[in-house]
């Protein structure tokens, strides 16, 4: 059952995201130089790696089966989601601003 809530929980708010994505996606190759797909691409990767890394670790926290599921993993996992991804966010995001700034 835990399951099922999850996944009706947790998959609209997947396909929105893949759906603007794709929409996302589909917009920057209708550009027409490769420097501006480029730099289009590379700004959108680093809000990508932040996504990616947050459904990876609700993935991994709820999605375990009961018999897997520990309290030490838990607490592993939480101090992720709350504690080491907002730090790696704004580390994310200023390598993306160095290579604008070194890009002008």
């Amino acid at each position: 059952m835990t399951y099922v809530i999850g996944a009706f929980v947790a998959f609209p708010c997947f396909m929105t995201i893949l759906t603007s994505y794709v929409y996302i996606i589909s917009a920057i190759l209708r550009i027409r130089s490769s420097e501006g797909r480029h730099r289009a691409f590379s700004t959108c990767s680093s809000h990508l790696t932040v996504v990616i890394l947050y459904y990876l670790i609700i993935m991994c926290l709820y999605m375990r089966p009961a018999s897997m599921q520990s309290l030490d993993q838990n607490k592993l996992f939480a101090l992720f989601y709350n504690v080491l991804i907002p730090i790696l966010n704004p580390v994310i995001y200023s390598l993306k601003n160095r290579e604008v700034k070194g890009a002008q």
